[in-house]
């Protein structure tokens, strides 16, 4: 009778404990109205219940199983609790660090993508413009991109770049591109069709951005992919100077790279489009280099005599130490561009 009136003195005293240590921390939940709250709950939670479920196993004896299942409780509370924080630290991590900073950066982000949309617009900054190297930007253009430059820089810092809508995307990469601004614009133009499926016109501007890049065989690389999406989606009315451009663009790069052979397919393929004196012009220069690159002497010289008679010759200048290595000394060479 004693061991049982000890055992029920023992049980009480626990129920108790933990009674009193929850109720002492005087959490209400209709006050617990944001993550961050949240969080700090189950952080005081957990402070509270361990040391509680421990009690409870080491005062408890009837029924029998009640002290191991306190036990169990102790041990899994910790990484429960911690589990749940780690939850609230990754998948709602923007709720939890969002301030009025942020907040204010993420309702000014459609209305500064539209005024940059206008302003790109109103500049008449196009397609054609961007992968020609024409474009230009006007202060209304500039002001506009700071702005929207102002605003990723508060959402970059609060690692939120997954708030940017695909649009805001395409338009800092138009605008930088309009600003001779190559791998930045390339970026954004990377980030925007990994969101949205894109036409060929996208993948075009996109290749240039790379191209114009001049980073090394990735940044080449990349343009080769772009250019290679922008032919497969091409549409079967294109216009001819247009499939001219895209084929020779890409044989570019596959000159840059290395790739002689599938180089000049592209450019001989495009030559058989071309009709505008940019294309035909475009399309003699890379051949003259692919064949200089490759030791073709003769087939070399005959494209630079093309490209002497189109009256660009000095596009070769500038590239007497890479492409035209091999034939800086030759005599012929020397001939016909005038050096």
């Amino acid at each position: 009778m004693a061991d049982h009136q000890a055992s029920n003195t023992r049980e009480s005293t626990s129920t108790q404990v933990l009674a009193a240590a929850l109720s002492n921390q005087q959490i209400d939940p209709g006050q617990v109205l944001t993550p961050t709250q949240l969080l700090a709950a189950v952080l005081v939670l957990l402070v509270v219940s361990v040391p509680a479920f421990i009690a409870g196993a080491a005062t408890t004896t009837s029924p029998g199983w009640v002290p191991a299942m306190f036990a169990v409780a102790a041990v899994l509370d910790v990484p429960l609790a911690l589990l749940f924080v780690y939850r609230l630290l990754t998948k709602h991590r923007q709720q939890i660090t969002s301030d009025a900073v942020y907040e204010r950066a993420v309702l000014r982000v459609p209305h500064a993508s539209r005024d940059l949309d206008e302003s790109l617009t109103h500049a008449g900054i196009d397609t054609e413009g961007l992968v020609s190297g024409t474009a230009t930007v006007d202060q209304q253009v500039r002001t506009a991109l700071e702005q929207m430059e102002a605003v990723m820089s508060i959402l970059r810092d609060r690692a939120a770049e997954g708030a940017v809508p695909p649009d805001v995307e395409l338009n800092l990469a138009r605008a930088l591109m309009a600003e001779r601004r190559w791998a930045e614009a390339a970026e954004h133009f990377d980030r925007y069709v990994t969101q949205v499926e894109v036409d060929w016109e996208v993948h075009f501007v996109r290749g240039v951005a790379h191209g114009n890049t001049r980073g090394g065989p990735s940044s080449d690389l990349s343009a080769w992919r772009a250019y290679n999406e922008a032919i497969a989606l091409l549409p079967d009315e294109t216009e001819p100077n247009v499939s001219a451009r895209l084929f020779a663009y890409r044989g570019a790069m596959a000159k840059r790279l290395g790739r002689y052979d599938q180089a000049e397919s592209d450019l001989q393929l495009a030559r058989r489009h071309a009709t505008a004196n940019y294309e035909i012009t475009d399309i003699a220069y890379n051949l003259a280099a692919v064949y200089a690159l490759a030791g073709r002497r003769d087939e070399a010289l005959a494209e630079l005599r093309t490209l002497r008679d189109l009256g660009h010759i000095d596009l070769v200048r500038g590239h007497l130490d890479d492409y035209f290595s091999t034939l800086r000394q030759d005599p012929e060479f020397r001939r016909i561009t005038g050096i």
